[in-house]
């Protein structure tokens, strides 16, 4: 298998200088015209009386936390509407077919300017810029609600405002990305050790004590519209209820560069083992790689491909052991028990700022391996685990409520935040008095 191909992200660059090209000058006043949009879209959104309408934005496929948090509000009557926000038309056509309250954002440019402008609280998983497909006309309608923030896991990456020092504040494209993180008026904290950071990541400091709403079907069967965006093909499906060990392998998206574990050598070192070993073999590449790809594809003996953007989250508790690099769900997977094993990178050989544990609590919660004993280190985790009181020790220092009720506690504040909305919001001067 060759080495993934990561998507880039925008990257600082330097001002424009005297003598720009005709092409250079027409983006420039392009730009200048979208940002004057995004403010007089700003000013209506904050003058305009909200209607009781909560809306939930996610990645173009049906998964995280706005996922399980969106399907809760629509679980008993709330008294506002809910809407799931996608620029996937496939996503919009399955969730109409099921009959969940869903906005094509492309459909009807008027019909999702209007919808944006009234609504009390929009609710985002991944950075809203991605989430209103790069428009800051639509980034501007949303500036009147009440934004919450869930992100998506406990970071060992440095994030929005912490990378300044990094990667500068010149470039137009990465402080667009920056700003529209800023815009959240609520951001989801798990733990009391994590406020710092995640006040520091988004410049916010109202912060929401919870679990992550995904994180309930680790600990619950999920419920029939969950499965929505989860479907495996049936020879995964069966592989995972059979007997046989089974491993999933998540490498995390590391800014345009790539780790050993998404290379030829640790795949055949996997295949290796998962031959010898009579297992099951997952390979779940982060959702910013490989856009078409087709799960199942090439299809090898004791090694499955899984389409980067199905949501996992209701197969975790299946798999006997995780293994990443450093991406945030071996957090959630700590909620198992099970086994986390991490890619030991060595300084020099990977981002400058990252990964740092020192951003999460310390603690003895992974087993660290290089891709040569990658084998070996895995047949010691699932023949001799003693670490797991350990890991379920750290998990409840991560999260800190109850994991099983994530969403009811955020919808609570929710709850809150639209019935603040609808109340009476001007003043009565009585000249005459």
């Amino acid at each position: 298998m060759a080495r993934l191909a990561p998507a880039p992200i925008p990257a600082a660059t330097p001002a424009a200088t005297s003598g720009s090209t005709p092409d250079l000058t027409r983006k420039h006043l392009s730009r200048l015209q979208e940002h004057q949009s995004e403010r007089d879209c700003e000013r209506l959104s904050r003058k305009l009386r909200k209607r009781p309408l909560v809306l939930f934005f996610g990645r173009t496929t049906f998964s995280d936390n706005s996922k399980y948090l969106y399907l809760r509000a629509l679980a008993s009557a709330r008294g506002y509407d809910v809407l799931w926000c996608t620029t996937s038309p496939a996503l919009a056509a399955d969730l109409t077919a099921r009959g969940l309250p869903c906005l094509a954002i492309d459909a009807s440019c008027d019909v999702t300017i209007d919808t944006f402008l009234h609504a009390a609280v929009a609710v985002f998983t991944i950075n809203p810029f991605e989430s209103v497909g790069l428009s800051l006309s639509l980034l501007g309608c949303l500036a009147g609600a009440q934004q919450v923030q869930l992100w998506h896991g406990v970071s060992v990456k440095r994030l929005n405002l912490q990378l300044l020092p990094y990667l500068g504040a010149r470039g137009a494209d990465i402080r667009q990305y920056w700003m529209a993180n800023c815009a959240a008026d609520h951001v989801l904290s798990t733990s009391s050790r994590l406020d710092g950071y995640w006040r520091e990541v988004f410049g916010c400091r109202s912060l929401l004590r919870a679990g992550m709403p995904r994180n309930e079907v680790i600990m619950r069967a999920a419920a029939d519209n969950e499965w929505l965006g989860a479907e495996l093909p049936a020879r995964s499906i069966q592989a995972l209820q059979g007997q046989a060990p089974a491993v999933l392998i998540v490498p995390t998206w590391q800014r345009g560069k790539s780790t050993p574990l998404t290379e030829t050598e640790f795949l055949a070192h996997a295949l290796q083992f998962a031959r010898r070993n009579g297992a099951e073999v997952f390979f779940k590449a982060h959702p910013a790689y490989f856009d078409g790809w087709s799960q199942g594809e090439g299809e090898i003996e004791g090694l499955h491909l899984i389409d980067p953007g199905v949501d996992i989250y209701p197969w975790l508790h299946r798999f006997d052991a995780l293994v990443t690099d450093y991406s945030s769900i071996m957090f959630d997977y700590l909620l198992t028990g099970r086994p986390v094993l991490t890619l030991e990178l060595h300084e020099g050989g990977h981002q400058r700022y990252e990964p740092d544990f020192s951003l999460v609590p310390p603690g003895e919660f992974r087993v660290p391996f290089q891709v040569e004993d990658f084998s070996q280190t895995l047949i010691d985790v699932l023949s001799s685990d003693r670490a797991r009181d350990a890991r379920l020790g750290y998990a409840s220092q991560l999260f800190e409520t109850d994991p099983s009720r994530a969403s009811d506690t955020l919808l609570q504040v929710i709850d809150r935040l639209v019935e603040q909305s609808q109340a009476a919001d001007f003043v009565v001067w009585n000249a005459a008095a």
